[in-house]
């Protein structure tokens, strides 16, 4: 950048001008052995070339001898200057060191509009300006009140919701809103031409508001009997939809049914291949648990049956979630139960079975499961009746926060596993 083209209060001293751009020098620099100054970036074209000159007395110097002249650059900065806004009023004068930051905050300074209209205007004025007369300044729209950019004001009138408007058909109303001609269209206006009230009854009548009044008295009777011929195929059609919703009512019971009958054929079937093992799966078992503490949900929880052998005795488990009796609160407690079976007849009573609970470990690794096992011998079970079935278990079976570990509640599904074997009686029970 060249010297400081500004205006001094008096006439600048040769000794501070630069003889390149011939005005204030700016960072100065000195050339040795010479002693001219000139701007340094004045001087960067003339170093540039490999033998350099000085350009007041053209004798060579050495490019590494120069060097910046810090005293001169401190005077040049004292020096007093005036503003360059000084013809349009302002008065201001300083040291040219003052001279950027003046230039900053000066009235008289031209700016661009701080709403982006495109004036460029003194600053003094921007106030005014951005006030009433820029393009881009927000004024309340005469009717809705709404503050719209000025430029856009003859757009939002377009769209403006308040903005007065006449009826279209001519009727003489004026000054509705856009809002209340919708209202007056609909409703009020004389002149539109609307369908007869008959209309979904077959009357195909349309006219003037105004003549609707003598249409409606002159064709009562019309009306009535295309209305009652409505209703009545409403009626039809009401009926025959009450027709289908009960068909897919029963289409649904009897898919109920069959979808019972398959789970008890699936059972049944378990019941015949049955060795006296059964799996149950439990999932959802958190909320399950925290239902059973709470009392949300009744306890027991009973399983789908299962058999001790073909034919043989019918067997369900139980689980207490939230334990029952001694183990009430902190334990699992599970049970079996003889129920009353379709072989009962032809088996031996009373019978002496061998339980055996498991909660499963449910780890990949086979090496390091640990199924927790309780064991259970109840001392004779007389046959069942259909008024009085007792379940036998182990009340304390397993602690609820030792179910809840990862290795036994995987996905917040837990598995028991429930074996019953049946023991030979003690000796001398049955007698010849």
């Amino acid at each position: 950048m060249p010297g400081y083209e500004v205006k001094f209060t008096g006439p600048l001293d040769k000794a501070f001008e630069c003889p390149i751009c011939l005005i204030a020098l700016r960072d100065p620099v000195q050339i040795t052995p010479c002693g001219h100054r000139m701007c340094n970036t004045c001087l960067k074209p003339i170093l540039r070339n490999k033998r350099p000159r000085c350009p007041l007395d053209n004798l060579n110097f050495d490019p590494s001898k120069v060097f910046p002249d810090n005293g001169c650059h401190r005077q040049i900065l004292n020096l007093q200057v005036l503003c360059s806004n000084t013809e349009k009023g302002c008065e201001w004068s300083g040291p040219l060191s003052e001279i950027e930051r003046h230039q900053d905050v000066c009235s008289y300074a031209e700016v661009s509009c701080p709403k982006r209209c495109g004036v460029s205007l003194e600053r003094r004025r921007v106030s005014e300006h951005s006030s009433h007369e820029c393009i881009n300044r927000l004024t309340p729209c005469a009717h809705c009140g709404n503050q719209v950019v000025f430029n856009l004001m003859s757009l939002h009138l377009q769209t403006c919701s308040s903005f007065p408007v006449s009826c279209p058909a001519n009727c003489g109303a004026t000054n509705l809103t856009k809002e209340k001609l919708v209202v007056h269209m609909n409703n009020e206006c004389l002149l539109i031409e609307v369908p007869c009230k008959f209309v979904e009854a077959g009357c195909k009548f349309k006219a003037e508001r105004y003549k609707m009044k003598e249409h409606l008295s002159s064709n009562m009777e019309s009306h009535l009997s295309a209305l009652s011929d409505l209703v009545n195929a409403q009626k039809k059609q009401l009926d025959i939809q009450r027709e289908r919703t009960q068909l897919q009512k029963e289409h649904i019971q009897l898919q109920k049914e069959t979808m019972l009958l398959q789970k008890q054929e699936i059972i049944d079937a378990r019941g015949r291949t049955a060795n006296g093992e059964f799996i149950w799966r439990i999932p959802d078992f958190n909320r399950k648990l925290m239902d059973a503490k709470s009392g949300r949900a009744p306890e027991p929880m009973i399983s789908e049956p299962f058999y001790t052998h073909p034919h043989g005795y019918k067997m369900c488990a139980g689980l207490w979630l939230n334990g029952v009796g001694t183990g009430r609160g902190r334990y699992i407690s599970v049970g079996l139960q003889v129920q009353v079976g379709e072989y009962d007849s032809i088996l031996k009573w009373p019978i002496h079975p061998r339980y055996t609970f498991t909660l499963l470990d449910q780890r990949d690794d086979s090496k390091e499961k640990r199924d927790i096992t309780a064991h259970f011998e109840p001392q004779c079970i007389s046959r069942p009746r259909a008024d009085r079935q007792l379940g036998k278990g182990a009340r304390r079976f397993v602690l609820q926060d030792d179910i809840c570990a990862i290795n036994y509640c995987k996905h917040d599904t837990i598995f028991l596993k429930f074996n019953v074997i049946l023991k030979q009686p003690p000796s001398g029970f049955f007698r010849p």
